[in-house]
This record gives structure tokens, sequence and C-alpha cells, in this order.
């Protein structure tokens, strides 16, 4: 690579390396066509959170990605997708009015700056021999682990190491240990206003509150009359409660320091009045609570909780119908000594706090008035006389945060939190450092999961549960845009990928991610813990085969997959087999033969010599390849249907499985964001470009002979990066690329035309159809779906396999000026000359 190709990729590197330090706030945003409101827009870590009201669904589109907007029937919606330097919102009627905006103001410019600036000094001492291998000798693997340290988001399987854990889902139910009938708690309501909100807590609390307890409800002198008769009247129905009122406001945490001075000597639960309490709620969190005398207060998950939030941390959501009573319905399945996490705080919307602490620290800090901050301030203090504070998963508690403040909750949050940070310096690196290893990952994602799939409006479909490997490439670039359709219509997705390479890793391990509007939770989880979750989870499932090569032993984890079907038993559950690869009928899932080369399908005798010889590159296998397949079509039988995307891969199937050609069915991508055209380079040199990561089955070796070749009037171009072991200083190496960078790249280097040197037959090819897109000619090998979109498209050229490939072979074909069958609007692709 170029000195100056490799800075600017580097360039690329820093500019999104300074992007995801961005933070910023936006607030009240008109949506297109007056169909609603952004009431908050939040960029932090390269990601965009949005919340509001709208009326009709709507477009998102950043600079790195896209999404479709649907609101509730409430009206309301929340939003996260990938980016940092502008949103487009767009009416999703066709031609419908479109609203651009710059994410950041300058003095969130400059902050950015300043952070990266904190990061970047000290990076050349601790990375200096990379830094030399990738800009002194063009090192592509040095360039990516310098990529990986600036962009630890970027990389798939965590430059922050995916949290290990367990659901705490027990193998059988087990009876909960009792809890102490000698000092019943006392909750303390704070009442401001709200009544609404006011009633609906009462009738959850007076519902599902069974075990013996007190209420203490203090009205902050609230305005509204509707309060004190709706108060007055729940205290004359339930003999345990007492109502106090505070002659004047005292604020929130006035009015908690009374009701604790009242409760003195008692186990206290500080409770919302936007908190709603399911049944059994107040056993399970006062368990947590008698576990160690340690502990000094004990916080549930919640919708809305911050460091307790599901199903994604730190990402509150507004619940639909039915997704309380589902998350805290396996919230109460899940072990307690398993399903529960120290933290740095707790949350004060529901939280349990213990009276051996409240005697030695029996108020709050008054600096915090109306509230924010409190909660945390008592727990730091009550930790440094060795207290601790606990997340249990076992209960799960809908909060509908800030209804008391509305407006001034921002202000009010930013104001406090200067006092913590400046009280206790340490604290933000605490919780950042919770955040990233997530010890409630488990719990977070079974409560998460159950929570997503309980919806009562969600479609009958099932919900989305997908296998998938670990490599990126063309299949993952599909599932994500599957992930995000299933987030509109389906409410969220489970993608389970195999973990067992993993340090440390149990066999069978599995990396179980929750998709949601509100982001992604991770996991690597015992491959049993996984089936029990899947058994609980009381709707239909859908489950998609997308892919597992790379797995350990990917046909045991389709077995305990096939297992847990059916234990479930269930009605509705379906399962869709997608051939990405072809690992279900070789485990060499290219089709690469012994000699590495495409085999064909010769036949079962021939098949089997191969397939002895075959290094053992996807795990365990069995001795006969007629063994593998017939347990993958033991598996393929029980799908609904089997999904190929090209007309290729339909005859690969078929010729290994005719009795499955009745379930197949052909359903190309969309490609998607492709690259406007691009006028030819018309150089002196005839410029040739190669697009994309090639290893050898994409044709490494045969771009390594062809690099060696090229001169003062043929050169190669690779947009991409190559396996270092077949890189050629004949070839110009640009490193990696966005999609939308494809024709401007194109126009830099001058290209005349592409080339695709896959050697295996590919199920389906994004890189093609990018090709193509920019007008230029597209040479390629006539196999597998790469050859099918050749030779459909007016600019494309095929070479039968095996083609000697010379500089001469290119002149010659371009010399033929496909470009002028373009322009007669030609429809089928010419054979490209070459010598046999």
């Amino acid at each position: 690579m170029p000195s100056a190709s490799r800075y600017h990729a580097a360039r690329r590197v820093l500019s999104h390396f300074y992007h995801i330090r961005m933070r910023a706030k936006l607030r009240n945003i008109a949506l297109p066509s007056g169909g609603g409101k952004i009431t908050e827009i939040s960029l932090r870590d390269g990601f965009i959170t949005l919340s509001g009201q709208a009326s009709q669904p709507f477009r998102l589109v950043s600079d790195r990605a896209s999404a479709s907007l649907f609101p509730r029937q409430d009206g309301q919606f929340q939003a996260v997708l990938e980016g940092a330097r502008y949103l487009t919102i767009a009416d999703a009627a066709q031609d419908g009015e479109t609203v651009t905006f710059l994410l950041g103001r300058r003095r969130d410019h400059v902050l950015a700056a300043l952070r990266c600036a904190t990061v970047l000094a000290a990076f050349p001492l601790q990375h200096h021999r990379d830094l030399r291998a990738y800009f002194l000798r063009g090192d592509s693997e040095a360039g990516d682990r310098l990529e990986r340290s600036l962009l630890p988001i970027l990389a798939p399987a965590g430059g922050i190491p995916v949290p290990r854990g367990a659901t705490g889902l027990p193998p059988a139910p087990r009876p909960a240990p009792p809890v102490p009938q000698d000092r019943p708690a006392i909750v303390i309501l704070p009442v401001y206003n709200a009544a609404d909100l006011v009633r609906e807590c009462l009738d959850h609390l007076g519902r599902n509150t069974t075990c013996p307890h007190r209420v203490l409800i203090i009205d902050d002198a609230s305005p509204d009359p509707v309060i004190r008769p709706l108060l007055e009247a729940w205290v004359a129905a339930h003999p345990q409660a007492e109502l106090l009122r505070n002659p004047e406001n005292l604020g929130f945490v006035g009015t908690v320091n009374r009701g604790l001075a009242h409760a003195a000597g008692h186990d206290v639960v500080l409770l919302n009045s936007d908190a709603m309490v399911p049944p059994g709620w107040l056993e399970r969190l006062l368990r947590a609570l008698h576990e160690n005398d340690e502990i000094a207060s004990v916080t549930p998950l919640s919708n809305d909780a911050e460091i307790f939030a599901a199903p994604v941390e730190c990402r509150p959501r507004i619940l639909a119908p039915g997704e309380a009573e589902a998350a805290d319905r396996m919230a109460a399945r899940l072990d307690g000594t398993v399903a529960w996490a120290e933290a740095p705080t707790g949350v004060g919307f529901c939280m349990a706090m213990r009276r051996e602490w409240l005697e030695r620290l029996p108020q709050l800090d008054t600096i915090f008035g109306r509230g924010y901050g409190e909660e945390v301030d008592w727990c730091r203090r009550t930790a440094a006389l060795g207290a601790r504070h606990v997340g249990t998963g076992t209960l799960f508690v809908e909060h509908r945060s800030g209804s008391s403040f509305g407006d001034e909750k921002p202000a009010r949050v930013q104001a406090n939190n200067r006092i913590i940070s400046a009280r206790y310096p340490g604290y933000d690196l605490m919780v950042q450092q919770f955040r990233d290893r997530d010890p409630l990952a488990g719990p977070r994602l079974a409560v998460g999961l159950a929570l997503l799939a309980g919806r009562r409006d969600r479609p009958e479909r099932g919900f989305p549960v997908w296998l998938a490997h670990r490599w990126g490439g063309g299949a993952e670039l599909w599932l994500n845009g599957q992930i995000a359709e299933d987030i509109a219509q389906e409410n969220g997705a489970l993608v389970l990928r195999d973990a067992s390479e993993e340090r440390d890793a149990p066999e069978g391990a599995v990396l179980a991610e929750l998709h949601s509007a509100e982001g992604i939770t991770r996991v690597i989880l015992e491959g049993e813990d996984m089936a029990r979750l899947l058994a609980q989870i009381p709707v239909p499932l859908a489950i998609g085969y997308s892919c597992l090569a790379g797995a350990r032993d990917p046909l045991g984890f389709m077995r305990r997959l096939d297992e847990t079907l059916t234990l479930r038993a269930r009605d509705g559950d379906s399962l869709t087999f997608l051939f990405h690869d072809y690992l279900p009928l070789c485990p060499s899932y290219t089709l690469m033969g012994a000699n590495r080369q495409y085999c064909g399908l010769p036949g079962p005798e021939a098949c089997q010599k191969c397939y002895a010889a075959l290094p053992v590159t996807s795990g365990r296998r069995p001795a006969r390849i007629a063994e593998w397949r017939a347990e993958w079509l033991r598996l393929a039988r029980r799908a609904r249907e089997i999904i190929v995307f090209s007309a290729d891969s339909r005859r690969h199937v078929e010729t290994v499985w005719p009795e499955l050609a009745p379930k197949i069915r052909l359903a190309p991508h969309e490609a998607g964001h492709l690259p406007p055209p691009v006028a030819p380079g018309g150089s002196a040199a005839l410029t040739v470009g190669v697009l994309g990561a090639i290893g050898y089955n994409k044709g490494a070796a045969i771009l390594r002979d062809l690099a060696a070749r090229t001169g003062k009037s043929f050169r190669l171009v690779l947009i991409g990066k190559i396996d270092p072991a077949y890189a050629h200083p004949g070839m110009t190496i640009h490193g990696p690329y966005q999609r939308d960078e494809i024709a401007e790249l194109a126009r830099r280097y001058a290209l005349d035309c592409w080339f695709l040197p896959s050697i295996w037959p590919e199920t389906f090819s994004y890189t093609v159809h990018e090709c193509l897109a920019t007008g230029l000619p597209v040479l390629g090998f006539d196999l597998g779906a790469q050859g099918d979109s050749l030779r459909q498209a007016p600019n494309g050229l095929v070479l039968p396999l095996g083609t000697p490939l010379t500089p001469e072979l290119f002149a010659q074909s371009l010399g033929r000026d496909p470009l002028a069958a373009v322009a007669a609007g030609k429809s089928a692709a010419r054979p490209a000359p070459h010598d046999n």
C-alpha cells in the first residue's frame, strides 16, 4: 500500500475515533409533515438515541446506518442507530418531506477533541511497533490492530470483552428461602401531583403486596385537588397504610427524609409514584436484602433504571402492553443466588434499604433538593463504611420515569451529577467498569428477551431467533438488515453464535445477542443455560439458520437447538434454513476441495475421498460425509422452508438433497446502498480494481500472481484487504473502506474496470452488485452467484474458471468496448476473450 493510501486510511479511522467521542443532545425537534416531534436526541459512543411522539412511520438515515421508525399505539417511539455526524428524518411516504441536521455544536466538538487528546497522547508510545510496521512497511495486520485499539466498538467479538454469565434459570424449580416475618418493611411513597400515575401505582401496590409490610404515603403539598381524596380513600381501604402531609413543599429528598425518620428501626423500600410493582415483588426484594448483613440496598431490573435497565443497560424504554408482566414472570423464575450483582449504587425509584445501615446514615443529603443523585450519595457514603449495594435480576418493576418533574429533569440531573462527580471522583469510572463487565448481562438478557417477546400486540409469526457465525461479510450484512426489520416488525431479535473458541469458555458456549430498538445486550452463556431460556419463552419462535461456519461443533450446536424445539413442543415454532454458504453440504463450506479448488460436488465416492483429506477447518465432524449430510438433512427436513439467494445455490442444494426441492425458495438479497456510476479512469496505464477482503477462496493467490505482472502499462488496485500471505508489492492496497466511498475511490484510483477473483461459487455477492453499479466493466469467473450476476448484466464479462490471467487479457477484453454495449442497452454479458 503506498503511503498516501495508508494516511488516507488512518485519517478515516481517526475521524471515526473522533466522532464516537462526541457527546451531544438536541431537544424538541419537529418531525416532517407535522407528524409529531422528537423530544430528545442523544449522541454518545457513536450511537444516536432519540425519543418522542409521532403519528406515522418515518425513515431515519445517519452517516453510518438507516432504520425505519414505527411509533407505538400510544404514539410514543424510541430508536437507536449508529451514527455521529448528521441525521436525516424523512416522511415514509414516497417524495415526502425530509429534515436533515448536524449533530453537535461548536462546544461539543471542542469537548470531543479534548477527549481524543487524552487518549492519543500516550498512543504512539503504547503502539510504536505497529505504527512503524503499518506506515513504513504497509503491514495490514498491524493496521488492523491499530484500528481495533482505537475503535473497539467496531470489533465484532469485542475490543470490549463480551460479558460471561448465567441467566439464573435453574435446571429445575427450587423453593425460595423464606422472608423474615419479624421485621416487616415500610414502603415509603412520596407523592406530588400526577394523580393518574399515583392511582395506578397504588392499585399495583395494593393488589401485589402480600408479605407483612406497612405503607407510608407522604403528600408533598400537591396542589392538584384530586390527590388528597385519592390518597385518603386508599389509606382508608388499607389498614396497614398511613398518610402524612407536608404543610409546604419539601421536595423529594426532604419528603423522603421525613419518611425515613418516621420509619426508623425498620427496613425501608423507597418507591416512586411512577413505579408499578408486580405480584410478589416485596418478598423478592427483601429476600435479596437479607442475603448478607453487608448488603445495604437492593434495586430490581426495570425498563428505566440506569445500570439496572433491561433489555439494554442505561437505555430507557417505554413499555408496550404485556411487556412488563412478561419480563417479571421471567425474573420471578431466576435463582436469586445467581441472578444478582454488586453495583456502585442503587437506583431510588424502587430501592430496598436495610435498617442496620439506615441507623448509621439515617438521612439523605438535602443538597440534592427535588431529587436525582441522592441515592448515589447515600450508597457511596455507606460503601465507605463497608456496605454493599446489589442489583437483583429476580424482580422487574416498570418505571415511568420523571413524571413529576417533566421538562425540568435534564437540567436537574446535570446539576446533581456535578455534585456527585466532585464528591466521588472515581464514581464515573466505577460505573463505566460496571457497564463494561455487565455482571447482570445474563439476567438482563433473559428478562429482556421475555419482555420483547411478551408484547401483546406483537404479530404471531414467532419471535425471531437467528443462528449466525462471527466472521462478518455478506451474511452478516444481510443479517443486520434483517434484524432492523425484525425490530420494526417483531419488537426485536435474538442472535446466537458459537462461542466455544473464547478463552476458558465451556464446551458448547453460546454468544447470545439480544437486539432491540434500545441497542444490543451481549453475553456468553453455557449451551444448556441458553436452551433452558429458549424453552421458557411462552410465544412461538421463528428460528433462522443463517450460517455456523467457524463453529467448533456446528452439528452439536444444531442438535441442541433441535432438542430445545422438541422440549418446547409448541405449535407455531418454525425453522428456516438459509444458504449463505454450503456448510450443511460439506465442512468445506465454500466447496473448495482438499486440492484447494472448487469441487463441483462430483458424487458420493469422490466426495468421501476429498472429505477424508480435508483439513479440520470447521470443527468436529463424523468420519464420513454421508453421516454429515444425513444429520443436516434430518434437521433440514424439520425446516418450514429452505431459502437460497441465487439460482446457482438452488442447483447445488438440489444436487445433494433432491427430496427437499419443493421446500426451496429463491429469494435474492436486495443489494441496497449501491454506488453511483463512475467514468473510466482513462489513464495511460490500464487500471484494474478489486473490491473487498480477499482470502484464498476469494482469489488471493490469483491476485498475487497478477500483481507480479504489473508495470507502467498495467496497475492493480485492491480497495480492501488481502491475506498477508498473498500480499505483493506490485499491488496497490487501499485498506478498509466504507460502502459509500466506493465511487469516490474508483475515481481517485482512476479505475478502468473491476475484477472479481473469487474462485468459489458464492451464494450471493454484494461486491459484484456494487462493482456493476459503477457502470465500469466487471470481469469475473463463470461460477456461483457472481457468475449468474455477471451474465445478466450489460457491463459484466465472464471468464471460464482457470483462465490464465494476463494484462493482455484485460486489455483485450476492454478493447471490445463493453461500455458501448452498455450504451446500446444489451442485456446479456459476453464471455470475455481468453486463451484456451
